[in-house]
């Protein structure tokens, strides 16, 4: 089964950035916007942020409200509602772990926004990162860290674990990915030896992959400022779709946009690359343990 070229993700986020510009070029707040169309604040901030699931009607409304400028883009504004409304492939699969599969937020978000990347540079701890996990550790991982999921759950999120991995493998606009894997995670044995030696093999074989790279950040590398935890920074090809950091945690996963924030992850991805061993290297260790 094929994934579609194109999510959700991007629409909405387009029509989100430019309802955003469009509120404070007419200098309203998103209190007299939510006022004038008699909804919520919370409603017209997940528009702009591109969370929420769009509606024809409520653009048409917000260009109202917005006057010229915004009614003469409303076209093109339609277009991104009715492209953002639809439904990604990953949304039979992420019910489960979503209450509200439309919203684009947790696994959805990262899922959604994963299929629009052209690149993707991840540190990855304290397990090996998802994309590049095969069925039987993704399986072992899901099935601990999800104990309150049946037998049929767990197997439905290793299907979807799985069909993320074809953005690596698409034959047109396959994704860059730049990965690098803490040492811990490799070392820590998941589900069984024989799991740990076939996620080895993987590894190589995703290493030889000309649109991927993989270093291993040995222990000897010290204390790095990455050490609190994994993240992503994803990156698009239009530069009218601000990059986005995913930082994940157990208090909840976090979504950084924004210059700072962005620049901030880009850094300490670039210093753990540096300090990380090569990816001749890192084929090395990995076949001396396979």
């Amino acid at each position: 089964m094929s994934m579609p070229s194109q999510g959700p993700a991007v629409p909405r986020r387009r029509l989100g950035a430019e309802l955003r510009r469009l509120r404070e070029d007419v200098g309203l707040t998103l209190e007299q916007a939510a006022v004038a169309l008699e909804c919520s604040t919370s409603k017209i901030s997940r528009l702009e942020t591109g969370k929420g699931l769009p509606k024809q009607r409520d653009v048409r409304d917000l260009a109202r409200l917005y006057g010229k400028q915004a009614e003469a883009e409303l076209e093109r504004l339609l277009r991104w509602a009715r492209e953002g409304a639809k439904a990604g492939w990953w949304q039979e699969y992420t019910k489960l772990l979503d209450a509200e599969p439309f919203m684009l937020d947790g696994v959805d978000r990262l899922v959604a926004l994963e299929s629009d990347a052209s690149r993707i540079k991840a540190f990855a701890q304290p397990c090996i990162f998802g994309l590049l996990q095969t069925q039987a550790y993704a399986r072992s991982v899901l099935a601990n860290a999800l104990p309150q999921h049946s037998v049929d759950e767990i197997d439905s999120l290793v299907q979807l674990r799985t069909r993320r991995q074809e953005i690596l493998t698409e034959a047109e606009r396959p994704l860059s990915l730049h990965a690098v894997l803490d040492e811990a995670a490799l070392r820590r044995e998941v589900g069984s030896r024989e799991i740990m030696v076939e996620q080895f093999q993987q590894l190589l074989r995703w290493g030889r992959m000309p649109n991927i790279t993989l270093q291993l950040l040995p222990f000897s590398a010290g204390f790095v400022r990455a050490s609190a935890g994994p993240f992503m920074v994803i990156e698009f090809e239009e530069s009218v779709d601000q990059d986005v950091v995913y930082v994940e945690s157990q208090a909840g996963n976090l979504y950084l946009e924004g210059d700072f924030g962005v620049e901030t992850y880009v850094r300490i991805f670039d210093d753990v690359s540096r300090r990380a061993l090569g990816p001749v290297e890192t084929e090395m260790w990995l076949r001396d343990r396979c």
